[in-house]
């Protein structure tokens, strides 16, 4: 294949990409009534594209396990995503814990790995509590979960039943969340987590890694999260401060500092 035709070949599988998008966000935003996609015909005009592309782009979406084609109803929207704000992720806001519930894989003490003794300032193979859950939310599966807790925080976690939100549980054990860390990245499901998350190896994963600090600085908690991409969905807001304000700011801070 040539430089030219590689090229033109590319240039026509944008489209495609593009209205794929489009119509991700559109579903996932809900814009479809009762989940039920407008016919082909109907998707040219709406977003001005050839059948061709429509095609392809829905073909693209049900491969990748948004929507369902059923026949004599229509193109349904089958996939359905657990939207947190970023804030609510750190857990240093309230959160909605009553759509969230947990199933335990494994609970047990053991020597306290290097990376965690790092993160938790402790030394290697201090003693810790592991616990592994899988989250669960709209009838599926979310994310596994992998915590490690230090002592003595780790014997008031173990006392408490586990089956909802991980914040539930640190709360009701008497335990503040003070400040958090959150490394988040992407990676793709291997043999054993396309298992526990019931997803195809090479499916995409939001990947994280999170320390829980309480008001006093002390970490006692550190998590590796594993979440379906399909499912899981953060938002996050900003705002650049008012220039006048920011420098009013900055001059009260020198003023005070120059008292000082």
């Amino acid at each position: 294949m040539t430089t030219a035709s590689f090229s033109l070949t590319e240039r026509r599988r944008h489209p495609v990409r593009w209205l794929r998008d489009l119509l991700r966000a559109d579903i996932l935003r809900g814009a479809f009534a009762e989940g039920v996609l407008p016919s082909e015909a109907n998707l040219m005009l709406g977003y001005a594209s050839t059948r061709g592309v429509v095609r392809e782009a829905l073909d693209l979406l049900r491969r990748e396990g948004v929507i369902e084609r059923v026949q004599g109803t229509g193109t349904l929207v089958v996939a359905q995503r657990y939207e947190r704000r970023l804030v609510e992720v750190h857990g240093i806001t309230e959160i909605d814990a009553a759509s969230f519930s947990a199933h335990v894989l494994e609970q047990r003490a053991l020597p306290m790995p290097r990376v965690v003794a790092e993160h938790l300032d402790e030394a290697p193979g201090a003693p810790c509590l592991m616990i592994e859950y899988l989250g669960m939310a709209l009838g599926g599966i979310v994310g596994v979960y992998t915590n490690y807790l230090r002592y003595p925080e780790a014997e008031r976690v173990a006392a408490i039943p586990f089956h909802g939100h991980w914040y539930t549980l640190l709360a009701e054990a008497g335990l503040d969340i003070g400040e958090t860390d959150l490394l988040i990245e992407a990676m793709v499901a291997d043999d054993v987590l396309s298992g526990q998350l019931s997803v195809p190896v090479g499916r995409p994963l939001l990947a994280m890694q999170q320390v829980i600090r309480d008001s006093a600085g002390r970490p006692y908690d550190f998590a590796i999260l594993r979440h379906r991409a399909d499912r899981l969905a953060m938002s996050s807001y900003a705002r650049r401060p008012d220039r006048d304000t920011a420098d009013r700011d900055t001059a009260d801070r020198d003023t005070v500092a120059d008292a000082e």
